[in-house]
C-alpha cells in the first residue's frame, strides 16, 4: 500500500497532477477488487483497477483531463463486466462488476495530504482516509475492526470512500531464518504486514529479511506474544531455530487471543512440542487452538514450497 502512496507522493513533489481510481466494491469473478488503485499521469501509469477494455478507456479519458487543465469533481462508476443485462458496461466480458471513484489530486491542494498519508503509513498509525465530492481527507481515528478496510458509504445523492490506513491484514513469524525469509517475500505482495522476530540479531537471513515491514530482536522467544501490536487481526506463524524455542514461543502466545497460531515441523518434532508444553503446564484448551503442522497439505520441503503451503493457508482463513 504504502508503495502506491509514495509513488503519488514523488509526482506530486514534481508538481505533476495525477488522475487516480480507487475499486470500493466488487462482486464474484469482477478483475476489480475493493482496494485496488490505479494512477495515471501524463506519461505513466502505475497498479491496477482491473485491466483490459475498462483501464484503457479510462485512461484515455484521464489524459484528456489532464490535458485539460480542468476542474474535475471526484466521480463514482458502476461498471458490468458483460455484454448484456442492465447497467453500465466496462467493456469486458469476465462477469461480476465493480464500483470505481475517480478524483484528481493537484500537488497545490493535496500534496500536504498525501504526505501525511505517507507518514501514517510508515508509522503504522491508525487513520481514516475519505474521499468525497468534496475531495480528499485524513483523519486520525482509531482503527475498527467492526468495519472492512475499505468501505462505500452512499445516498441517493452522495456517496464516501473510506480507506482505514492501518494494515488489517497482519502476521508475526517468531523466528528468522530461512523458511521465514521465504515467509515473508511469498506475503509481502499478498498485501500483509509483517513483523519478523529472533534472538539473534545477526543472523543474515534476519538481517537480509527486506520484506518485513517490522524486525524485533528478543532476549527470549516468548516475549514475542507481547511485543506484537494489535492480536486480534494478527496471525501468528511460529518457525525457529530448534525444538525448544518454537515452544519458547509458543508458551508466549498461546494465551492471547490471535486469530491463528501455527507452527511448522515434522510429527515427531511437533509431539516433542506439545509434550514441552504441557510440561510447563499450558491448558489443553489453549494448546487445541495451536495448528500443527502449519501450512496446507502440499509437497512443502524446501523453504519456498514451505513459505507457499503457510501463505495459501492464510489466504484461505481470509476467504471465510
Amino acid at each position: 500500500m504504502i508503495k502506491f502512496w509514495k509513488k503519488l507522493q514523488k509526482f506530486l513533489d514534481a508538481n505533476e497532477p495525477v488522475f487516480l481510481a480507487f475499486v470500493t466494491e466488487n462482486t464474484a469473478h469482477s478483475p476489480g477488487t475493493a482496494g485496488a488503485k490505479l494512477l495515471i499521469t501524463a506519461a505513466e501509469t502505475f497498479g491496477t483497477i482491473g485491466g483490459g477494455t475498462m483501464e484503457l478507456n479510462l485512461m484515455q479519458r484521464a489524459r484528456q483531463i489532464l490535458a485539460s487543465g480542468d476542474d474535475f469533481v471526484p466521480e463514482m462508476q458502476v461498471l458490468h463486466h458483460r455484454v448484456n443485462g442492465p447497467g453500465e458496461k466496462s467493456g469486458m466480458i469476465c462477469s461480476g462488476s465493480q464500483t470505481n471513484v475517480y478524483c484528481l489530486y493537484r500537488p497545490e491542494k493535496d500534496r500536504a495530504t498525501v504526505e501525511q498519508i505517507v507518514q501514517f503509513l510508515e508509522n503504522d498509525r491508525a487513520g481514516v482516509l475519505m474521499l468525497d465530492r468534496g475531495g480528499l481527507h485524513l483523519q486520525a481515528r482509531p482503527l475498527d475492526p467492526q468495519q472492512p478496510q475499505i468501505y462505500l458509504e452512499k445516498s441517493d445523492a452522495e456517496w464516501r470512500y473510506v480507506e482505514q490506513l492501518q494494515n488489517m491484514c497482519r502476521v508475526a513469524i517468531v523466528g528468522g531464518g530461512h523458511c521465514s525469509l521465504a515467509l515473508s517475500r511469498a506475503l509481502r505482495p499478498l498485501g500483509y504486514e509483517i513483523s519478523v522476530f529472533d534472538t539473534r540479531p545477526d543472523v543474515a537471513t534476519f538481517v537480509e529479511n527486506e520484506a518485513a515491514q517490522r524486525k524485533v530482536i528478543l532476549d527470549d522467544f516468548r516475549d514475542a506474544g507481547s511485543r506484537i501490536a494489535f492480536p486480534e487481526l494478527t496471525r501468528v506463524i511460529v518457525m525457529t531455530v530448534d525444538m525448544a524455542s518454537d515452544a519458547r514461543g509458543l508458551s508466549g502466545v498461546v494465551g492471547i487471543p490471535f486469530p491463528f497460531i501455527g507452527v511448522m515441523g515434522s510429527k515427531a518434532k511437533l509431539a516433542a512440542i506439545f509434550k514441552k508444553l504441557r510440561a510447563a503446564g499450558i491448558p489443553e484448551s489453549d494448546l487445541q487452538k495451536i495448528t500443527a503442522p502449519v501450512g496446507l497439505p502440499m509437497r512443502s520441503h524446501t523453504p519456498p514450497e514451505i513459505a507457499v503451503s503457510i501463505a495459501a493457508q492464510l489466504l484461505q482463513m481470509e476467504e471465510k
